[in-house]
């Protein structure tokens, strides 16, 4: 990521016993932007290509998982700032194609807040744990909106349609 326009990123170190931690950092809950989103995508497939990575571990910095979608790039769409606040490739990509369909297990470490499209994170991935204060939710429901990241249609369309 290059330049004053990047918000938010990921880093992944992999350990000795070969688990890949993929670590979200957006200050100050780990946003998902279209730059976060992107790198993880990236980080995600660098771990599947790797020999040495045996299992992933996704994870956010400063003990949050994820907040959820960042609300800023919505603002500056109503703002007309941008046209779209969602990045160049399908949310479905990095959710289900990625995260879901990898032959590697992976694991989401939760602390903190898994809340929204975090939570969606989350969920695509094989297996979850979190710490007892970890706070999980969907907080669109009660707004009688859909989750809007895919994470949810997708475990429905796999489990309906195999």
């Amino acid at each position: 990521m290059k330049g004053s326009r990047t918000k938010g990123t990921t880093t992944i170190e992999v350990g000795a016993h070969g688990v890949a931690l993929i670590t979200i950092i957006n200050p100050p809950v780990n946003s998902l932007s279209s730059d976060v989103l992107s790198s993880l995508k990236d980080s995600y497939e660098q771990a599947l290509r790797r020999d040495d990575v045996k299992a992933i571990v996704i994870t956010g910095a400063k003990g949050k998982f994820s907040g959820g979608a960042d609300i800023s790039a919505f603002e500056k769409v109503q703002e007309g700032k941008v046209n779209e606040p969602a990045p160049d490739f399908k949310l479905s990509e990095v959710l289900g194609d990625t995260l879901e369909a990898a032959k590697k297990p992976s694991v989401a470490a939760i602390d903190g807040l898994a809340l929204g499209g975090g939570l969606e994170v989350a969920m695509a991935c094989h297996a979850r744990i979190s710490t007892p204060t970890a706070r999980l939710g969907l907080p669109e429901l009660q707004l009688g909106l859909i989750p809007g990241f895919g994470g949810i249609l997708i475990k429905m369309s796999r489990k309906i349609y195999g």
